[in-house]
C-alpha cells in the first residue's frame, strides 16, 4: 500500500458537525461580549445624566449666593436678580431690561433628545427675564418631570430668602424603576427684601425701599418683584 493511501482525514459530515459546535460556542461568547458592552454603556450614560445634573444645581447654586432676589415664575422657571451694576441695592430687579440689572433665569423646556416625554434644563442670561432654546444654554437633559423650582411668599424671620430645585433624571423614558432626584434648598446670601407685598417691586419712584439683609423679628418681609 503506498504512503499517501495510508493518510486519513476528515469526511465532510465531521466538518459539519465541528462547524456547527464552533458556531454555537462562539454565539454564546458574542451574547455575552455584546451584553456586557451594552451594560457598560448604559451605566456610563446614566452616569453622565445624573452627573450633568449635579453640576447644574452647583451652578445654580452659585447664582443663588450671588443673587438678591427670585420668583418663580412657574414650576419650570425661576428668576434671579443680581445686585445692580451701579445705583442703587434697593432697586435690586426693578428694571425690566437694562444690563445695569443682571439677571439669571432657569427654565425647564422640552428636552432636544427625547422631546415627546422628557425635558431639559436650561440656563439663561437675558436682561428681559426670557429663557429658550435660543438664548439658554443647555445644563442638564433627560429630567422626567418640569416641576423643578418652588417657594414660599414670603421670607421667614430672621432668615434670607429661600427656594427649592428639584431635578429627577431618568436616561430613558418608561424605563422601570426610581428615577434618580436630586433636591436642595438654596439661599440668596444677597437678600434683599421688603415689607409692602408680595406683589410690589424694589424701586425709589414708587416708595417701596427695600433692604438688604435677613428678614427681621417681628417683621412680615416678601422677595421684591424682578421686573
Amino acid at each position: 500500500m503506498s504512503r499517501g493511501r495510508q493518510e486519513a482525514g476528515f469526511t465532510l459530515v465531521e466538518m459539519i458537525v465541528v462547524c456547527l459546535i464552533l458556531g454555537v460556542v462562539l454565539t454564546g461568547i458574542t451574547t455575552v461580549f455584546v451584553g456586557g458592552s451594552h451594560a457598560e454603556l448604559n451605566v456610563n450614560n446614566r452616569f453622565q445624566a445624573q452627573q450633568s445634573a449635579r453640576l447644574a444645581i452647583s451652578a445654580m447654586r452659585a447664582d443663588a449666593h450671588g443673587a438678591c432676589a427670585a420668583n418663580v415664575a412657574s414650576i419650570s422657571k425661576i428668576v434671579l436678580a443680581s445686585p445692580p451694576t451701579s445705583g442703587d441695592l434697593t432697586t435690586c430687579g426693578a428694571v425690566g431690561s437694562s444690563a445695569s440689572y443682571p439677571k439669571v433665569v432657569w427654565c425647564a423646556l422640552a428636552s432636544p433628545t427625547v422631546p415627546s416625554t422628557q425635558y431639559a434644563l436650561y440656563r439663561s442670561t437675558a436682561t428681559d427675564s426670557s429663557c429658550t432654546t435660543a438664548n439658554g444654554k443647555l445644563e442638564a437633559d433627560n429630567l422626567v418631570s418640569n416641576n423643578v423650582f418652588s417657594s414660599g411668599t414670603t421670607i421667614n424671620v430672621e432668615q434670607f430668602q429661600t427656594f427649592n430645585a428639584t431635578v429627577k433624571v431618568s436616561l430613558k423614558s418608561g424605563t422601570a424603576g426610581a428615577p434618580y432626584t436630586l433636591g436642595e434648598a438654596l439661599t440668596l446670601r444677597n437678600t434683599a427684601y421688603q415689607t409692602t407685598s408680595s406683589s410690589t417691586s424694589c424701586t425709589t419712584t414708587s416708595g417701596a425701599v427695600c433692604t438688604i439683609g435677613a428678614c427681621p423679628f417681628g417683621k412680615i418681609c416678601y422677595p421684591p418683584v424682578i421686573k
